[in-house]
């Protein structure tokens, strides 16, 4: 589809999660977006606890390359010899020396790992093909996710057992391009089962500069081997890097869809005429709510030096859906903080299970002294090169609080949305406007070639959009199943919410730009009726680069666009940062720079 690659791709995964259309099939390689390479000249080092969104966003979407940081690579060594001490010691540990699932309690390794029967039992496993390479339908069409699922991954090395040649072979992956082919369907969600160490083994299907291909020979094309599997690295598919990697690019857009949303506020602001009462100080200081005060701060900013602020005649009081904005505005920043802030912990943490905690010690928390918990101490020895700690069965592969966030995101982006689709409709009336818009075009050369809304306001667009919005906000109910004899008893499904969230993006992008081009055709009407007008540096930057791609008066001799200007419009949104036209001042509650808490051991006395 021509015009930017985010706008109006309804795709195979997105309909078939809204109901829109029949199971996925598998893609073709002309339908896979495959990542640009427009940071590829940058290395990130990941360290495993403070890997940030933005990073996430240029190693998945740009090309960014990766590396692990010395401390990380030794932690994912220490957490290595770990299990392999385990097994010396008769320590057991689920999914290792034990079996999954409803056979928890059967013994599947027997012997010192340094043993033949060991070795062989372990070569048994890698050689079948293990359910990580299952799943159907069509896959993820999006390069960018599957990137994401991989840096999450490596991130998350650190509290994994995996051997040096696995994290290697991930570092390679994403290195050289090769990206896992993802498919979503059939799996409740109760970790993503991620196609890491399948494609690693060369076994499936990956991509190669954006050519599907059986995983070896996208390797080979590479210059990369199959990894050799050692120990647990078998094991390490339960995992949720998927899910949170997915979330992190949506946590970027939505961030970015925000923002857009305040510059075209501030433009309506402009184009109404409007007041600015509601903004001001005294009204926001006496509602703290500190996403609104900050929302108002930073919309009074880019208006600041603007007419609103002079003395000439204007109504006293905005429609409803332009004066309460802020508050609605403020409910969507404050959603979005949220479910940063669950991303970022959830892709610097670890959802493996079992736990694998080197270094850790009885005396560290009064539990681990029971003798409960004392069972699944490793003392430490040879394989572990002396380093004890615990390793012990979870259910940190349960992506929650993270989903709930992911849920909400909509709800609060709908509240928001609606106010959007009302004051469109509010332009059409001189009762708020005042100004008749078609009495100034007609004393300026009449509506001949207007683009827009032809500064007479009107939103049936937006309307049909508005109905493609609202069921997005639905959840998606998770359900009790009875799989594997009920040991697995419940769902997830983070895929549907995710894709949800996602299309919900993309459709408010669209409505935003229905309200952009009006903004913008009223601001030629403000601008006739009266040349002297400032409408701020951030408004009148925006409009000006609007009308560089869709002019207030189109050219009679001109070729017609081969694209609606609604398309144009949203190509221009998501491609262009709001930020590229205005620097924020305003503090941002909690800091811009937010990094999630670094798990650490509390060294709490044993209680005796």
């Amino acid at each position: 589809m021509a015009g930017h690659p985010q706008v109006h791709r309804i795709c195979p995964l997105l309909m078939a999660a809204l109901g829109l259309g029949s199971p996925l099939r598998a893609l073709t390689a002309e339908s896979y977006h495959a990542s640009d390479q427009t940071m590829a000249g940058t290395t990130v080092v990941l360290t495993g606890h403070d890997l940030s969104i933005e990073q996430l966003v240029a190693i998945a979407r740009h090309g960014a390359k990766v590396q692990l940081s010395a401390e990380a690579r030794q932690a994912a060594a220490d957490s290595f010899g770990l299990i392999l001490e385990a097994q010396a010691e008769g320590v057991p540990v689920y999914l290792f020396n034990r079996s999954p699932g409803s056979g928890r309690e059967n013994v599947s390794l027997k012997g010192d790992p340094g043993s033949p029967e060991f070795q062989a039992e372990l070569e048994r496993r890698w050689a079948a093909p293990g359910f990580s390479e299952g799943g159907f339908g069509g896959e993820v069409p999006d390069e960018e996710v599957g990137r994401a699922m991989l840096a999450v991954d490596l991130n998350n090395m650190r509290y994994l057992a995996a051997s040096a040649g696995y994290v290697q072979g991930i570092i390679d992956l994403l290195n050289a391009g090769v990206t896992p082919a993802v498919y979503w369907r059939g799996a409740i969600g109760e970790a993503d089962f991620v196609p890491t160490g399948t494609v690693l083994r060369g076994r499936g299907a990956a991509y190669y500069k954006g050519v599907r291909l059986p995983a070896a020979e996208a390797l080979r094309k590479a210059g990369l081997k199959p990894v050799h599997f050692e120990g647990a690295d078998a094991n390490l598919l339960t995992t949720s890097a998927l899910t949170a990697g997915y979330a992190a690019l949506l946590v970027h857009d939505v961030r970015r869809l925000i923002e857009w949303h305040d510059l075209i506020w501030a433009l309506d602001l402009l184009a109404m005429n409007g007041s600015i009462a509601p903004l001001s100080m005294p009204v926001q200081a006496t509602r703290p709510f500190v996403w609104a005060n900050y929302a108002a701060a930073r919309t009074l900013d880019m208006l600041k030096g603007s007419y609103v602020f002079n003395g000439e005649y204007r109504i006293i009081q905005d429609p409803e859906s332009l004066r309460a904005t802020v508050w609605r505005d403020a409910g969507l920043w404050q959603a979005w903080a949220r479910l940063r802030d669950s991303t970022l912990i959830q892709m610097n943490s670890t959802d493996h299970n079992p736990t694998v905690r080197p270094d850790v010690s009885p005396g560290d928390s009064w539990e681990l002294a029971t003798p409960q918990l004392m069972k699944y101490f490793v003392r430490g020895g040879r394989y572990s090169n002396g380093k004890h700690g615990f390793i012990f069965s979870n259910s940190d592969w349960d992506p929650y609080p993270l989903l709930d966030d992911v849920e909400a995101l909509p709800i609060a982006l709908q509240n928001l949305m609606v106010v959007v689709v009302q004051r469109l409709h509010r332009f059409e009336d001189t009762f708020f406007t005042v100004t008749d818009p078609r009495a100034v075009l007609k004393a300026h050369g009449g509506t001949d070639g207007i683009s827009g809304a032809g500064g007479g306001g009107g939103g049936a667009i937006a309307d049909a959009l508005w109905q493609e919005l609202k069921p997005l906000a639905n959840p998606v109910p998770p359900d009790g199943v009875t799989a594997d004899k009920g040991v697995g008893d419940i769902d997830a499904v983070p895929m549907l919410k995710l894709v949800r969230l996602h299309q919900a993006i993309e459709v408010s992008r669209d409505i935003l730009g229905q309200d952009l081009l009006n903004a913008a055709a009223w601001l030629d009407i403000r601008k006739l009726e009266d040349p002297t007008r400032d409408f701020g540096a951030a408004p009148t930057a925006a409009w000006r680069a609007l009308r560089t791609i869709i002019p207030f008066r189109r050219d009679p001799s001109a070729a017609p666009p081969a694209e609606s200007s609604g398309t144009r419009i949203s190509a221009f949104i998501a491609a262009t940062p709001a930020s590229s036209f205005y620097a924020p001042t305003a503090a941002m509650p909690g800091g811009d720079e937010v990094r999630p808490p670094l798990a650490e051991t509390p060294q709490a006395k044993v209680s005796r």
